[in-house]
């Protein structure tokens, strides 16, 4: 009997790894070496690109009028996340980390830097959580980059929230010192009609 408990004490001392552990994974945007599927035009037409991602999600990346947007998915066709970009002057970061859950991404981070006012050199960052979702993505979860600890709280909002947040009709959150994100905050199904 004594062995039994001294085995159980042991055994509750030791940290099992759950299954449903959340890790992050990095992997790294390069222009040079994705495929540019749309040239410049001679306006304001930067381009738009395809990109390798991780875990059978690729990225997208559309650039013209000095503002991205970024669609993670099989496709950017309807990509709802791709829909979106913040309003003023923009620029997607090249850093993308992924969280995975048994194995699966459940959601891609990516920090952008976006002008605090209409033409203004005044710059701040915004964290963009997105959900991915069965081979297509939307944003539901923004934390300014002057938030206490902002990289923790995007995290935070992807592992909690990504499972029950639904793209069609949910509507994304924020976290910030600073104000409302100035990004549309509307459900996807609001954006595709």
């Amino acid at each position: 009997m004594k062995v039994l408990m001294i085995v159980a004490g042991i055994a509750s001392l030791a940290t099992p790894v759950l299954a449903g552990d959340v890790k992050s994974v990095f992997t790294e945007i390069d222009l040079k070496k994705c495929k540019q599927t749309e040239k410049a035009d001679n306006e304001v037409f930067a381009g738009a690109w395809h990109c390798k991602g991780y875990g059978g999600y690729d990225v997208f990346i559309r650039s013209g009028d000095d503002r991205d947007s970024v669609a993670f998915g099989k496709s950017d066709d309807k990509n709802c996340s791709g829909m979106k970009s913040f309003n003023h002057f923009n620029a997607a970061g090249s850093k993308i980390e992924w969280r995975v859950k048994d194995a699966k991404p459940i959601a891609a981070i990516l920090r952008w830097t976006v002008s605090l006012e209409p033409d203004s050199t005044k710059q701040g960052t915004w964290l963009v959580v997105n959900k991915l979702d069965n081979g297509s993505a939307c944003q539901m979860h923004y934390v300014n980059g002057s938030f206490p600890n902002a990289n923790d709280a995007a995290r935070k909002a992807a592992d909690e929230k990504a499972d029950g947040f639904v793209c069609e009709t949910g509507i994304p959150t924020y976290d910030s010192s600073i104000g409302e994100p100035g990004i549309s905050l509307e459900p996807c199904k609001a954006l595709a009609e």
